[in-house]
């Protein structure tokens, strides 16, 4: 290096205005943006979070090929690597600044005096220093390519050439040598005020080299073109495959007017002093600090080389409408290069699916689902560039109330259930009853109708949420302590799903026995349409019933449900689907006339749901569930004398006691740009242990015409740990 080589001078092109100041002695953060001397930060988008995601540039080596460094300055505090710094310049043995242009420069990038007021982009980087221009500001084309190989070759990840760019045999092989290695360069577009060369094409770049430039221009803070500053043009690079590549598509603009920086002006108090500058010059840094920060936040971006393609292809736009001749791809702006580019990905088995493709609406059995909400509060999703953004997989995941009222509040308000249906007594045990939710939309309608004869035969039917209770009808086959009051029973299988197309049957074997089946079928069609797969349900259940003595009754069930993408009435989809599953149930209830009108019912029920594997799922496998419930039901007949009717029912519905699921959560990158997947085992157990209290009263005010009201109040509400709710509702039917 200490061997002058021939070649043209070239003068960096700097307008510098204004004087030295000295540092103020205390911090002026009332600004909106808080360094006060920084400005351009603000204006660029930059702020704190983006700092610290990207540790502040940590990591990061500059190679300022400039005038040199004067490392003392007292915003650089060691940053400055002297060890490796080097001039090119035949008979120079020091890096060190004698014209203040390089240690300006090297300032905006990473320079620290934030506690009075000024800081640069990337204010933990490393700052190497290669002087290629003496103190006039000039030097050789070759005293420049030999800086550029320099740095590229002494471990610089970024190169910033504040200067005129003129594309010299040996300037144009160094920049491809930097490019082999992965380096980021950025060029001062030029203060000619003119076009970019002239609109010149150039030759001789490689691909690479022309992918890993960028060229800055300069506006005012108004974001408004500098009078000086050149403009991209129409010219271009044809690289050495022939491809042509507009200068304006690696053209960026940012404020270079009025910029304050460090000055190497020094006194008896040392390298404490700032200075001004205005120049493409001053644009550079600001790009380069920006590629810096990308780089130490997602470090393969270096290696896959996409740090300039992300910075270009997030500006903000200037001008004509998208890229033109004037302000390239627009304004830098480090707040959206720090945002994903394209939709979000979120990786399952290895492949990457979107981010809106996966929806789980917790079943009841569930509670909210916490455990898996908690296991993917951290999750990510990736963008085009592989890069990992925090994505809160635990939005996709609901309740079922989520957006409306609970279920016991719909019963309460003779929405669903038993509540909600007209029921006409015919006489010697038969009645008939029928439900509507009155949709205008007759597909979307819930409805339902049952009829049972004084033979005990029953027939019920319907679409909605009421499958368990036409079952539950059909199950006990009369009057009993559950009779218009089914829906407080633990529940079955049948009742899992919100909505179903359902039967059930009923029928007396002889005058001690009777035998029930039901069944329904149900297909979220809208469900997650995004990811063409339906959640989808089939089930089946049976009882038999008996009376072993007067006053009892004695019901048995059992009731088997196939799911797919769904899991005890849980809806999931795309990557939050949950494969095929298999519960199997079996119930036991009593009813008891105790005499006078009072009667009393039980009702209990405990589920068993096989292990599930569903590889393209972040939930990949769940463990063999247990869920248990139970209810209980007091009645009065007749309370008044007036044939009113008054109840009680205390209710813990099915609740998970029981079971796992195995979860796959992609939480980053590594510096490869490799995803990291942390795997685990969560619990299914839901946080709270619902009990349901319901209390309600009938009572005749003229034949045909009926009042009456409900109560109800639920503590650890969907199984939700400290969640409760309350309903109440008066009622009035008229028969005619």
């Amino acid at each position: 290096m200490q061997n002058r080589r021939s070649g043209r001078s070239l003068l960096v092109l700097a307008l510098v205005f204004g004087g030295l100041l000295s540092l103020p002695q205390k911090s002026l953060a009332a600004s909106p943006y808080p360094y006060m001397f920084s400005p351009q930060n603000g204006l660029l988008g930059l702020n704190e979070d983006i700092w610290a995601s990207a540790n502040y540039g940590a990591g990061i080596t500059y190679g300022v090929i400039d005038t040199g460094v004067a490392a003392p300055w007292i915003g650089f505090q060691d940053r400055v690597d002297t060890a490796s710094a080097a001039c090119t310049i035949a008979g120079c043995s020091s890096a060190y600044d004698d014209n203040g242009h390089g240690t300006f420069v090297a300032s905006e990038i990473a320079g620290d005096v934030r506690q009075y007021g000024l800081v640069g982009l990337a204010p933990a980087g490393t700052i190497l220093p290669v002087k290629v221009l003496n103190a006039q500001g000039s030097g050789t084309f070759s005293d420049v390519a030999e800086g550029i190989s320099y740095a590229a070759d002494h471990g610089a990840n970024v190169l910033n050439l504040s200067m005129t760019f003129i594309p010299t045999p040996e300037i144009v092989s160094a920049i491809n040598g930097a490019a082999a290695k992965n380096v980021v360069i950025v060029f001062a577009g030029g203060n000619s005020s003119q076009a970019f060369l002239n609109g010149a094409t150039v030759s001789g770049f490689t691909d690479a080299a022309i992918q890993h430039m960028i060229f800055m221009g300069s506006t005012n803070a108004n974001l408004r073109l500098s009078s000086f500053s050149n403009r991209p043009g129409s010219g271009g690079f044809r690289s050495t495959t022939n491809k042509f590549y507009k200068f304006s598509s690696r053209w960026m603009m940012a404020d270079g007017e009025h910029i304050i920086g460090a000055s190497t002006y020094h006194d008896a108090d040392g390298y404490t002093y700032i200075t001004q500058m205005s120049g493409t010059s001053m644009a550079a840094p600001q790009a380069a600090g920006a590629a810096g920060l990308l780089a130490a936040r997602w470090p393969f971006l270096l290696t896959d080389g996409t740090v300039d393609d992300i910075l270009l292809a997030s500006t903000q736009d200037l001008g004509t409408r998208g890229r033109d001749s004037k302000f390239g791809q627009g304004f830098l702006r480090i707040d959206k290069a720090f945002s994903p580019v394209g939709a979000l990905k979120v990786l399952v088995n290895n492949n990457k699916v979107a981010a809106t493709n996966g929806a789980f609406v917790a079943g009841g059995a569930f509670g909210s689902a916490a455990g898996i909400s908690s296991a993917f509060s951290k999750a990510v999703g990736y963008d085009k560039y592989s890069r990992d953004f925090a994505f809160d997989v635990s939005s996709a995941i609901r309740s079922p109330a989520a957006g409306g009222i609970s279920a016991a509040t719909a019963q309460v308000q003779g929405q669903t259930g038993v509540a909600a249906r007209g029921l006409t007594d015919l006489g010697g045990g038969a009645w008939f009853a029928a439900s509507s939710s009155g949709a205008t939309d007759v597909r979307q309608a819930d409805w339902s109708v049952a009829f049972q004869q004084d033979d005990g035969s029953y027939l019920g039917a319907g679409h909605g949420p009421d499958a368990a209770v036409s079952f539950n009808d059909a199950r006990w086959g009369g009057k009993t302590a559950f009779f218009n009051r089914n829906d407080s029973m633990a529940g079955n299988l049948l009742g899992l799903t919100s909505s179903a197309d359902f039967t059930a049957v009923g029928m007396d074997l002889d005058s001690d026995s009777h035998l029930a089946f039901g069944g329904m079928t149900s297909e979220a069609a809208d469900f997650a349409s995004l990811s063409g797969q339906h959640p989808a349900a089939q089930g089946a259940a049976v009882s038999y019933t008996a009376r072993p003595a007067e006053g009892w009754v004695l019901s048995l069930s059992n009731a088997f449900l196939r799911e797919d993408n769904m899991l005890l009435g849980s809806l999931g989809s795309g990557y939050l689907g949950l494969g095929q599953t298999s519960t199997v149930s079996v119930g036991l209830g009593a009813s008891v006339d105790l005499g006078s009108g009072y009667s009393f019912g039980v009702d209990t029920i405990a589920a068993s749901t096989g292990g599930t594997h569903h590889q393209d799922s972040l939930m990949d496998s769940t463990s063999h569930l247990r869920s248990a419930g139970v209810s209980m039901v007091m009645n009065k007949e007749n309370l008044t004398g007036v044939s009113d009717n008054l109840g009680f029912s205390i209710k813990k519905p099915l609740r998970v006691y029981g079971g796992s699921a195995h979860v796959n959560v992609p939480t980053g990158a590594d510096s490869d740009g490799n995803p990291i997947i942390h795997s685990s085992n969560i619990s299914l157990v839901p946080s709270g242990n619902e009990t349901d209290f319901g209390f309600n009263y009938r009572r005749p005010l003229a034949p045909g015409v009926t009042s009456g009201f409900d109560l109800s109040f639920r503590q650890d509400a969907d199984h939700v740990a400290g969640a409760q709710d309350a309903a109440a509702m008066v009622h009035f039917s008229a028969a005619f």
